[in-house]
């Protein structure tokens, strides 16, 4: 009778365990392959400010400066594109490097002294003449760079950009490859003649992509300008759908796969829109914030920046795109008052808060959104070095995770996009887990914040035995953060 109730006890336990583990998702980090290694960063889009809108000239206040810094330095960006017209410098015929300056130094100098890669450049425009390159102009460009760098020592402009987004109808190449190529090899023949090659690494081809149809720029760039491009690099701004659902991955996967193995690519642009008609709701949603908000571009705003959601899904993006192979991902972007669309006052608004809200264009817009909390964590906790290690989830789809480290400090992000709790147990092949860590949790009522842009850990301390079989819980539509940096 003994036996027999013991026999019926360890089948209830077995059934028990069977059962509980059947909504667990296993996240297994595969430490002995590594998806990329010299990871150069995250970060963001932070150009030259506007100024003059319309309505009203302004200018960024010391105090702003120093509050922009502040949020910054909480933000820690590895990785910051930075891109100008060079022509707007041209007074008479002749290059005026100091025009502008106090909108471009501060930039620059807060990149310098916190060892920002930069990625600096030009929107292309007067580099092209209809169908052929401007030589006079981008000569321009090449000493504007080297003013920058050999006179000013910006040694933080680590490569630079030429034309962006050179295969849309919009841009100063109007599409055209070989424009845009021959552009490029003679911007590299200058640099050769300034010295400036051996600092600057050239970016390209820094093509916006929505599918799989432009992979053979890159295939073309590693053909014909091997020797010129450093860096490879492309822009996505897929809709919600396409990024929830996992199809994004196979998407920059295929142009991951076209770079020479030794070379690296990063996300130059990245954000959202919603293009997918299973997202027409949010779409006709986002037009109709626009058409009330009085200082937004109608045609070039993406208002849930507001929401948390945004959050959610711009770091579903960028774990996709660690995952994929990527070295680096520049956010599209810092601050609404960098740049205005239909007219001087009509901005776009894309940023983590407008740095002029308190000056003219509300209050409320000076403050920090919710999205900045959650492309923070992944800026922060991966420093340029770090190795990103190939994660695999089996379970639930609404599960996505990353795992890297540098210098035997490690993080790992586990994002869920469901509306529901999740239990996730981790499987390393050779860490145990992690010692004194500390949890950070991004999700809507659940951040721990302090001042005017500081996250708090959730938990401090903490340690996590995978190797025991613990079970995380991942709270619902949420992005969670373990890190044993100690910043």
């Amino acid at each position: 009778m003994t036996k027999h109730i013991l026999f019926l006890s360890l089948l209830f336990i077995s059934f028990v365990r069977c059962n509980s583990e059947k909504n667990v998702t296993y996240v297994t980090i595969h430490a002995d392959t590594l998806v990329s290694k010299n990871y150069i960063g995250n970060g963001v889009q932070w150009d030259p400010y506007q100024l003059d809108y319309g309505e009203v000239k302004l200018e960024i206040s010391p105090s702003d400066w120093e509050k922009l810094y502040a949020r910054l330095d909480f933000m820690r960006p590895h990785f910051i594109r930075v891109m100008l017209n060079t022509t707007s410098l041209v007074e008479n015929g002749i290059l005026n490097p100091d025009k502008n300056i106090e909108n471009i130094k501060p930039i620059l100098d807060y990149c310098q002294s916190r060892n920002v890669k930069v990625m600096f450049g030009d929107w292309g425009w007067g580099l092209i003449d209809e169908s052929d390159i401007n030589e006079r102009n981008i000569k321009y460009a090449v000493d504007y760079l080297n003013y920058l760098v050999n006179e000013k020592s910006f040694s933080c402009i680590n490569y630079y950009n030429l034309i962006n987004e050179p295969n849309g109808y919009w841009a100063a190449t109007n599409g055209s490859y070989p424009v845009w190529k021959k552009a490029l090899r003679f911007f590299h023949d200058e640099m050769e003649n300034q010295n400036l090659t051996k600092k600057v690494k050239m970016v390209g081809p820094d093509i916006a992509i929505w599918d799989t149809k432009e992979t053979w720029w890159i295939d073309s760039c590693a053909t014909h300008l091997s020797k010129e491009i450093g860096l490879y690099d492309i822009h996505t701004y897929p809709s919600k759908i396409t990024v929830n659902s996992g199809k994004y991955s196979d998407i920059i996967r295929a142009y991951q796969k076209q770079v020479p193995k030794d070379k690296q690519i990063v996300m130059g642009e990245i954000g959202l829109k919603f293009v997918e008609e299973a997202d027409s709701v949010y779409k006709k949603e986002n037009i109709s914030r626009a058409q009330s908000k009085k200082y937004a571009s109608k045609d070039d705003s993406q208002l849930f920046v507001y929401d948390y959601m945004y959050g959610i899904d711009m770091a579903d993006a960028l774990i996709q795109t660690i995952n994929a192979g990527y070295s680096g991902s520049v956010a599209w972007m810092l601050d609404d008052a960098m740049h205005a669309n239909e007219s001087p006052e009509k901005l776009k608004i894309w940023g983590f808060w407008n740095i002029l809200g308190e000056e003219f264009f509300g209050k409320e817009e000076e403050k920090v959104r919710p999205w900045y909390y959650a492309w923070s964590l992944l800026c922060r906790y991966m420093p340029t070095g770090s190795d990103v290690y190939k994660v695999s989830v089996t379970g639930n789809p609404a599960i996505k995770a990353t795992f890297s480290g540098k210098d035997n400090n490690y993080m790992l992000a586990l994002l869920n996009i469901s509306n529901e709790v999740q239990q996730v147990k981790i499987r390393h092949s050779s860490l145990a887990g992690l010692d004194h860590a500390k949890k950070f949790v991004y999700s809507q009522g659940n951040l721990k914040t302090e001042g005017d842009h500081v996250l708090l850990p959730d938990e401090n301390n903490l340690t996590l035995r995978w190797d025991k079989g613990e079970i995380i819980t991942v709270p619902a539509n949420s992005l969670v953060v373990y890190t044993t940096f100690e910043y």
